[in-house]
């Protein structure tokens, strides 16, 4: 009996591209799950990372070296069938999944996001108190945002690796694309086509999540508003643009005006006459 096929169809992955589509779905709720999941506890990480306490930073420090040094395929496994099966708890092959992503990545993404938040300047913090803000907000409206814009690359790096990652969970039967192309081909024996079909699925999602990074990126970098082009179908990117060039425009009026109000007051100052208000004569006490 000879199992290899002898002809290339094409034909065969638009005829179970429905197959395909269910992989593809459990595969994208998996990945933005865990990752949003993970986008959670990473900031809660970093935060605790550059707390005041020194047992609080030695125990996140502990956590992070850990998850992060043990293989996600071993870990999946481990949650999987050493705790959720040994200890007979009510966990299902997804959720074992996705906490274990989760809290690997929550390890990675809190370095990610301490790195934005410590490249922040301490002046913005200073600047944000002296204004009265409480240190919740202005770490909330001022230092928060900021890190955001520093911390867009990696983390986009991060959810492309979240999403090629996401396949280990078949081995615990999850059936993600992964898992739904392994049986077709060894159903059909279609392995070529499948595998290449997947190989295009996943190729498409991370290219997909990549200019999503890059319009993310260009969407908030550091730019003159008041010079830069706005957008054809920005609309409150051009209100904006408008209202700072009023300002500008009564900001330099004002710098032009006021050296004309002090040589005016000084004119007047000395063409007053001795004895009136406002000279030295005129305040001396009398006898």
């Amino acid at each position: 009996m000879t199992l290899a096929q002898t002809s290339i169809s094409f034909d065969f992955i638009w005829d179970n591209m429905g197959i395909f589509l269910d992989g593809v779905r459990l595969t994208i709720f998996i990945s933005i799950v865990a990752f949003t999941l993970a986008t959670i506890g990473g900031l809660g990480v970093a935060l605790m990372r550059m707390s005041k306490s020194r047992i609080v930073r030695t125990l996140i420090a502990a956590y992070i070296n850990v998850f992060r040094a043990i293989p996600l395929l071993v870990f999946i496994l481990f949650v999987y069938y050493g705790i959720a099966i040994s200890f007979e708890l009510q966990v299902s092959a997804i959720q074992a999944g996705i906490l274990a992503l989760t809290l690997q990545y929550s390890a990675w993404l809190g370095e990610i996001f301490r790195g934005g938040i410590q490249a922040v300047s301490h002046g913005q913090r200073e600047a944000a108190l002296s204004l009265g803000m409480s240190r919740f907000q202005a770490f909330l409206r001022v230092v928060l945002p900021q890190a955001f814009r520093i911390a867009i690359p990696p983390t986009g790096n991060m959810f492309i690796g979240m999403i090629k990652d996401s396949s280990l969970v078949y081995l615990i039967g999850v059936p993600e694309l992964l898992r739904v192309s392994n049986r077709l081909a060894n159903r059909t024996f279609r392995y070529f086509e499948v595998y290449l079909a997947t190989v295009l699925i996943y190729l498409i999602l991370t290219t997909s999540i990549y200019f999503l990074v890059k319009y993310l990126e260009q969407r908030y970098a550091l730019i003159d508003v008041l010079t830069a082009k706005t957008r054809r179908f920005s609309l409150f990117g051009r209100r904006r643009a408008a209202r700072l060039r009023d300002l500008q425009e009564k900001v330099q009026e004002h710098v032009v005006a006021a050296p004309l109000e002090m040589e005016m007051h000084e004119e007047f100052e000395e063409d007053e006459p001795e004895g009136q208000a406002g000279t030295p004569s005129a305040r001396r006490a009398p006898d």
